[in-house]
């Protein structure tokens, strides 16, 4: 995974223009609206679509994964999966049964948790350490089901197996992403990672972390790609685009924003926690701009990342090549609504990312994004 690749995000609840109100937004996730986000998706040049794991949802995952992959055509999915919420061996071949149907169009983005409400949520109570040492097993028990041959025995702290067996195996190596801000999650995504998923965050805090992965990597002797998870409003102009942004959060209910204070207070993910302080950052500062082109408005009524890239086609391409420079070549994009924000994204910087009609004399950089893994 050297090359660059650019996935989308495929929404699994009620999709709208505006964050945070209090009834749901218009476009319910029916079967066909998210069938059609996978296919525009692939149109506009995206090889594959997170589809995320929340107790929130309106849809569970994996079964709308397998419908959807079933239905559309033009792109995979990125399937997330919380590891307290199934035994290893069994999603071992649950992942297996989908890419052997869906061959090259299934990758798994490993969660670990978010905050100590939401696991309780899924009856979760695990501490944060106790979680890592259990994702950890599991991400190398994925990797034992799927790589060896023959018969299965297993004994480690979390999970124990005797006589496994797993036929078929995948016909090809499912890519594993992986993310947190922690010490514990980075030694994982070092050892067991295919991707290394950051959030987007300011470019000081980016490079800290990723000089940090390149040591672990070095300690592991492995070397693992990583990957930028931001959302993204562009528009023709500069001032189009922060009008949309504001535009975006002018409706939060206040019951809404408080919840979301209230929140705060049980989030133990370290990662979490930084966009909180991202975004209480960003409300004093006034404009939600934590620096040039990117905003934290977002993390107003929304958990997990809470910033977006905003800007003209230009700014946000220069914005992705700045990432790039710091060796990032995965970027999982995502806008509100979903499909209109993708089909944007495609028309408006997808050529300037794909090395044609850059309009200043620096070209951006060549890629060519495969329909597939």
């Amino acid at each position: 995974m050297n090359e660059l690749d650019f996935l989308w995000f495929c929404v699994l609840q009620h999709d709208g223009e505006f964050l945070g109100t209090k009834e749901l937004p218009p476009r319910k996730p029916t079967l066909e609206y998210i069938s059609n986000l996978i296919d525009t998706a692939g149109e506009m040049g995206f090889s594959s679509l997170l589809t995320a794991t929340n107790y929130h949802s309106y849809h569970e995952n994996f079964t709308v994964a397998t419908a959807a992959l079933a239905r559309s055509r033009n792109a995979g999915l990125l399937v997330a999966v919380r590891t307290g919420m199934f035994d290893p061996a069994m999603y071992a071949k649950m992942v297996s049964t989908l890419a052997n149907l869906f061959p090259n169009r299934v990758r798994i983005n490993i969660v670990t948790g978010s905050s100590l409400a939401e696991n309780a949520m899924y009856g979760d109570y695990s501490p944060h350490e106790q979680r890592y040492e259990r994702t950890h097993e599991f991400m190398k028990l994925l990797r034992l089901f799927w790589d060896s041959e023959g018969v299965i025995n297993y004994e480690g702290k979390h999970y124990k197996y005797s006589g496994s067996i797993l036929e078929p195996k995948p016909p090809y190596r499912v890519p594993l992403y992986f993310g947190g801000a922690s010490e514990a999650a980075m030694r994982i995504a070092a050892e067991l990672a295919d991707v290394y998923l950051l959030w987007g965050e300011p470019k000081a805090m980016l490079e800290k972390r990723i000089a940090q992965m390149n040591q672990l990597q070095n300690e592991f002797g492995r070397k693992v790609s990583y990957g930028l998870r931001t959302h993204v409003v562009v528009r023709e102009t500069e001032s189009q685009a922060i009008a949309a942004a504001e535009r975006m959060i002018s409706k939060i209910d206040p019951q809404v924003r408080e919840n979301f204070v209230k929140s705060y207070a049980k989030v133990d993910s370290t990662g979490q926690g930084n966009q909180i302080k991202i975004l209480q950052e960003a409300l004093e500062k006034g404009d939600f701009f934590i620096e040039p082109h990117l905003w934290a408005g977002v993390g107003m009524a929304r958990s997990g990342v809470g910033v977006a890239i905003v800007g003209n086609p230009q700014q946000v391409a220069d914005k992705i090549q700045g990432y790039v420079d710091m060796g990032i070549n995965n970027f999982i994009f995502s806008g509100y609504p979903h499909v209109d924000e993708c089909r944007r994204f495609g028309e408006l910087v997808m050529p300037l990312v794909k090395g044609s009609g850059i309009s200043s004399d620096r070209k951006l950089f060549s890629v060519d994004v495969a329909p597939t893994i």
